[in-house]
């Protein structure tokens, strides 16, 4: 599958941060093994994902770690348009990069509604976790 993870929201207090479906896919496809889908990126999602584990108090060095493994791994795209799809404007990078990438879906965990774009699924990790 070709698609983009979106990292939010932390786990909630109630489960354990093994059980997070968001980690789960992450940790998947850190594993070269394990890997059954591409993780398409852009230089905004990059700086995106750095934002979200800064506020989630994640250190420093394991975010530098992590982004350059994501980098290593990803499908690096660059749009060649900008998209206004989302009622959210901060989620228009994560359908430009789909589109750009020919994603099959989108993956997050973000409760909005999101509307259907060039047969672009959204899925939430958890629903993602049993179709990869």
């Amino acid at each position: 599958m070709r698609g983009i993870q979106a990292f939010f929201p932390p786990p909630r207090k109630e489960q354990a941060v093994s059980d997070n479906p968001s980690r789960l896919l992450l940790e998947r496809w850190l594993d070269r093994k394990k890997r059954s889908f591409d993780l398409i990126l852009t230089e905004d999602i990059l700086d995106e994902y750095k934002e979200v584990l800064n506020r989630l108090r994640v250190r420093a060095a394991h975010t530098g770690n992590l982004i350059a493994s994501v980098r290593r791994g990803g499908v690096l795209v660059q749009p060649w348009y900008s998209v206004e799809i989302s009622p959210d404007p901060t989620d228009d990078i994560f359908f430009a990069a789909a589109i750009a990438g020919k994603a099959q879906g989108i993956i997050t965990a973000n409760p909005k509604p999101f509307p259907p774009v060039n047969g672009i699924r959204i899925l939430s990790p958890k629903d993602a976790l049993k179709e990869i």
